[in-house]
């Protein structure tokens, strides 16, 4: 798979996944398509102001999107702590798609020094989330990671 910046042009993918009452489940629900439009387009403008790091998921051997995945700076412990979700479509979801974008995004966050932490806040009653979140904390590389370089988060 394949992590590709997000572009102006994106912003059908974002309301596919955003408007989706089954993909926000667990976040507040299905947003309005201009709040959806709106919210893409301030992710864009964080991006170019090196605030968030945003991506499409695609598939390695073409083009086909498989879903979205990015992480923000938040102000939580110092301005070097991120926070990172995810969307896979549904016709790919079960499939590891979340889990290897994600331990590519950390890999990625955490290879810059000035990235101290980086978080996904699962709601606890989103267990498949959750199920990620564990899966990627259990990885080899993510513990390469941490013990190359501790984090106090």
């Amino acid at each position: 798979m394949r992590l590709i910046p997000i572009t102006a042009a994106d912003e059908d993918l974002a309301v596919r996944l955003e408007c989706d009452h089954a993909m926000m489940l667990h976040i507040g629900g299905p947003r309005p398509e201009a709040d959806v439009r709106a919210a893409h387009k301030r992710r864009f403008d964080l991006m170019e102001q090196g605030k968030a790091h945003m991506y499409k998921i695609v598939a390695e051997d073409h083009a086909e999107v498989l879903g979205a995945i990015g992480m923000w700076k938040i102000a939580w412990k110092g301005p070097q702590t991120y926070e990172m979700g995810w969307f896979v479509l549904p016709e790919h979801q079960g499939k590891g798609v979340a889990a290897e974008t994600a331990r590519l995004i950390i890999w990625q966050a955490l290879s810059n020094p000035k990235v101290r932490c980086v978080h996904a806040y699962s709601g606890v009653t989103n267990a498949v989330s959750n199920a990620i979140a564990r899966k990627i904390g259990e990885s080899e590389r993510w513990a390469q990671i941490r013990q190359a370089r501790p984090r106090q988060c």
